[in-house]
């Protein structure tokens, strides 16, 4: 009876120690999500996801591409995570210099007053979305220079191994999206591409209900 006891007790103790993902969520790196905006008609920040904690620039190998993964669950990404060497966490807001777009979120000048972060890399764009309710049939709109790949919740909703000509592009559209209620785990994972990659960190996201109505990311 002792042993057959003891096989019930395991699976209880292991269940108990199973690990928490979202405790590890630095408090800075979750935001609010609401959507849709009543009777919001013109786009500005705060419909766009602009608040990242950016990490990089990672060293891709050779011939590697957007999905050689280059950490364990990349796809659950946080600010908690340890900088590897030659790397460095930012919080990166909304770029609003001259020349910008709305929603524009730009992490190159961040990186580049270090040697290593004039070198070609990866990076990884981290945000929690928290909802009080859950999200179906959302529309995610995207416009990166970089090839890309985007997580949520750890599953992988996109790729693209082709960046977008500027930030003027029309925006890549990712339907039947959503969240759940509570947090939510966002990643975005950037790759350099092209010779003008130092001037080309940047992108902008966005997520829509089916009708195209606005959310808002505080």
């Amino acid at each position: 009876m002792r042993k057959y006891g003891m096989t019930l007790l395991l699976p209880l103790l292991l269940c108990g120690c199973a690990r928490d993902l979202w405790k590890e969520v630095p408090e800075f790196e979750i935001l609010n999500f609401t959507c849709p905006v009543p009777g919001s008609k013109f786009l500005d920040d705060d419909n766009f996801v602009c608040g990242w904690s950016v990490l990089g620039p990672l060293d891709p190998g050779k011939d590697a591409s957007i999905h050689t993964e280059l950490f364990q669950d990349e796809g659950l990404m946080n600010g908690n995570r340890r900088a590897p060497r030659g790397s460095t966490w930012f919080r990166v807001g909304a770029d609003r210099s001259e020349g910008a777009v709305c929603g524009q979120v730009s992490f190159g000048k961040k990186f580049e007053k270090y040697q290593y972060g004039l070198r070609r890399g990866v990076f990884y764009a981290c945000a929690t979305l928290k909802c009080s309710d859950d999200h179906t049939g959302l529309v995610m709109h995207l416009v990166c220079p970089g090839k890309v790949k985007i997580w949520i919740n750890g599953k992988p909703v996109y790729a693209g191994e082709k960046g977008a000509a500027g930030m003027k592009s029309e925006p890549v559209m990712v339907r039947d999206l959503g969240l759940q209620k509570g947090c939510n785990r966002l990643v975005v994972k950037f790759m350099d591409e092209g010779k003008d990659y130092l001037q080309r960190r940047m992108f902008s996201l966005r997520l829509t209900d089916a009708a195209g109505h606005f959310s808002t990311v505080r």
